[in-house]
């Protein structure tokens, strides 16, 4: 069986999916900029894929999801 460049970026999308379903914070899609304090929704498995935004020019942090 020989594996394509197609069957390779198929299974590391899935895992970028599974990986942002992992985790509250990742799941809730929150943002905020530490400078401003500017919030926004993201989506995490893009993020984790493309790199994380930036704010303020500085790259922008999770916001725990409430407990």
């Amino acid at each position: 069986m020989t594996v394509t460049a197609i069957d390779v970026f198929a299974r590391h999308q899935v895992l970028y999916e599974e990986i942002a379903r992992s985790h509250p914070s990742l799941l809730e899609g929150k943002v905020y900029c530490a400078r401003c304090g500017k919030s926004r929704h993201i989506e995490a498995a893009k993020c984790l894929r493309e790199g994380w935004p930036k704010c303020c020019g500085v790259t922008v942090e999770l916001k725990a999801a409430p407990l």
